[in-house]
């Protein structure tokens, strides 16, 4: 299983996804080295349409100002609503 993020009863599984909940693409912040094993060389692995893995959720959480918990899976990051 991936990572995905749970914010008011919607999963966001993909960096598209994910950026429309924190305010734009410009705001992800990418793992500094390529986390899939087995890559393609010279294929892009920044690709908003794949899996969470590529971004670094908490700097990505924390950046955006939310507050966040780990669930019990710990594939899943919950954000906690604002007040």
């Amino acid at each position: 299983m991936c990572n995905s993020v749970i914010a008011n009863g919607r999963s966001y599984d993909t960096p598209r996804q994910l950026a429309m909940l924190i305010g734009g693409e410009d705001r992800l912040i990418w793992q500094s080295q390529n986390p899939f094993v087995r890559w393609p060389e010279g294929k892009d692995w920044h690709d908003l349409d794949l899996c969470l893995c590529p971004i670094d959720l908490t700097a990505t959480l924390e950046k955006a100002g939310l507050s966040y918990r780990r669930g019990d899976d710990p594939m899943e990051w919950f954000v906690s609503p604002r007040s």
